[in-house]
């Protein structure tokens, strides 16, 4: 998988959590288990956001926000990086002012609004110091403990170079201090946001703090909580552009510092990886291929778009481990076969475990497919049974579907038309033509996966009666279908678009059409199996960009258009 797609896989994910949290929420709520009056449920708060969008009220306060936040934390941050490699390389300089840098950081800043009130006035500029302020020593504190961790051996080594005290700030310090220097550069971006909510509490007639601290005033309470939920956004989002700064400024770092993954145990690794969460990206583009399309005809809930990615993600993972339990039982999986996966083979995880936790995986998904149809009605059961059934029956039960040859239609069906039409159904309590024609190239390209896979592995999966459709037609029929498959897909939605059935903007999803042809080429050319891997990954980048550019164009109809 590509950095990019890794990236977007990233970020979809990330929403998984939340959203389990809002569905649990929202579940209590109407249930009245908690009292709705001072804990609406997620939903109900839809309409608040709009009024609050649409007056321009949210983006005010956001903007002020955001402006004292930029402001401040810039202010702060290059002279508390200096003055912490300073302070770092010289201890004459550190003895003097570490014990003011220590002992004006733990003083909780709100205890210095009223002097900064009194120094600066009740304007901007107060706000801003108020974060220049706050954001100043902790960037100090921890651009010096990071230089203090850089082995001293390096700037032995550079001195005996006949290096400048320069060039060792320059090649040694700095570049050794970057990983800390950014730690602490990411707290200080948090920490402004809250320093400054807390100072709009008491002293703005603006800003998300403000809002917030009205709306509990005035006995808002959907207010209150929209502010909330744009407050915890807005860090998100602070901290994934602080992810970004840092990748482009230590690219040696690699991708796996992102701060979005968690620094869990290897054991609690493992058991994620067992899931293949790369391969999430094919459940959660048809679900918002129907969301979009239902957006685009005036009809879309977050709360309940959320709730169905999690659902569809958690039974993509359950099918997952169910299939590597049986695939191993019946010793399908070769070790060239592994990938991310493997874990049984590689003696990390015991296949019963890995059983149970894909049951349990089904298990919570489907009660939150229970809130789905307290929400919705029990016709979702006509989509959320069925696709249950089928990812457990795929390898599982006593005649697997993916071992007599119809794994490619099951993948067709319930990760194509299931997905995206269910997800449609969800937000509309209806079904339409458009969205079943929609889904077809998304179940088409991700049919295509299975079927690089398959080309793949069709030596070893006779080997071990595992009877695919490949198996059956044979490596260059295999290799027909595959082109099929992806080309379908592309025809397909020119279809579509032709019959004025989508927004003309969905052509914009042919400047993926090189890397289809790209890639229809190396499996032609019968290529090894290193290569063939490399297909199935890029054939499920491909995936993720068409239905990300098949999102986007609905989405930014629904936006800017209806």
């Amino acid at each position: 998988m590509s950095t990019g797609a890794r990236r977007w896989l990233t970020l979809l994910l990330a929403l998984a959590g939340p959203v389990l949290v809002l569905g649990i929420w929202e579940a209590l709520s109407r249930g009245e288990v908690i009292n709705p009056l001072f804990f609406p449920p997620p939903t109900s708060l839809e309409d608040t956001t709009r009024e609050l969008i649409a007056s321009g009220e949210l983006w005010a306060h956001l903007r002020a926000s955001l402006g004292r936040i930029v402001a401040g934390f810039l202010l702060a941050s290059a002279p508390g990086v200096l003055l912490g490699l300073l302070m770092g390389l010289w201890w004459p300089l550190r003895a003097l002012l570490n014990p003011i840098a220590v002992s004006f950081f733990a003083i909780p800043k709100i205890a210095i609004l009223p002097l900064v009130i009194i120094i600066f006035g009740l304007g901007e500029t107060s706000k801003i110091a108020m974060v220049a302020i706050s954001v100043f020593f902790l960037v100090v504190v921890s651009t010096m403990s990071a230089v203090l961790e850089v082995d001293s051996r390096y700037f032995d080594v550079a001195r005996n170079a006949g290096a400048s005290w320069w060039q060792q700030v320059k090649t040694v310090a700095l570049p050794g201090a970057l990983p800390g220097i950014f730690t602490g550069l990411r707290l200080a971006l948090g920490f402004s946001l809250l320093v400054i909510v807390g100072t709009e509490f008491l002293a703005a007639n603006e800003g998300i703090g403000h809002l917030i601290w009205n709306s509990y005033q005035t006995f808002a309470i959907e207010k209150m909580y929209v502010g909330l939920i744009v407050t915890g956004l807005l860090g998100w989002m602070l901290n994934l552009m602080m992810d970004e700064v840092e990748r482009v400024a230590i690219p040696w770092r690699g991708a796996d510092t992102s701060s979005l993954r968690l620094p869990v145990p290897e054991s609690v690794h493992n058991w994620y990886m067992a899931t293949r969460p790369f391969s999430f990206t094919a459940s959660i583009v048809p679900v918002l291929v129907g969301a979009f399309l239902a957006a685009d005809e005036g009809s879309f809930s977050l709360s309940l778009l959320m709730l169905v990615v999690v659902a569809s993600v958690l039974v993509h993972a359950g099918s997952n481990l169910v299939n590597d339990y049986y695939d191993h039982v019946k010793g399908a999986d070769a070790p060239h076969q592994l990938g991310h996966g493997g874990m049984i083979q590689r003696g990390l995880i015991s296949p019963r475990a890995i059983l149970i936790f894909g049951l349990v995986l089904f298990g919570v998904a489907t009660a939150i497919g229970l809130v789905i149809v307290y929400l919705i009605g029990w016709p979702v059961l006509l989509f959320a049974l069925p696709s249950l059934a089928a990812a457990y029956l795929y390898t599982g039960g006593p005649k697997p579907l993916a071992y007599v040859a119809l794994g490619e239609v099951t993948v067709f069906i319930f990760m194509g038309p299931m997905i995206v039409v269910g997800s449609y159904y969800v937000q509309t309590q209806g079904i339409s033509w458009t969205a079943f024609l929609l889904s077809v190239p998304i179940g088409l390209l991700v049919t295509a996966i299975l079927q690089a896979n398959n080309i793949r592995d069709i030596s070893d999966d006779a080997k071990a009666g595992k009877r695919t459709l490949a198996t059956f037609i044979g490596h260059k029929w295999a290799v027909r279908e595959y082109v099929l498959l992806v080309f379908g897909a592309y025809v397909t939605l020119a279809a579509i678009a032709l019959g004025g059935l989508a927004p003309v903007g969905i052509a914009i999803v042919f400047l993926t059409l090189p890397r289809a042809i790209e890639l229809v080429r190396i499996v032609s050319r019968r290529a090894e199996t290193r290569t063939l891997n490399s297909v199935l990954r890029r054939t499920a980048g491909l995936h993720l960009q068409f239905g990300l550019l098949v999102s986007a164009v609905l989405l930014a109809s629904a936006v800017f258009v209806t």
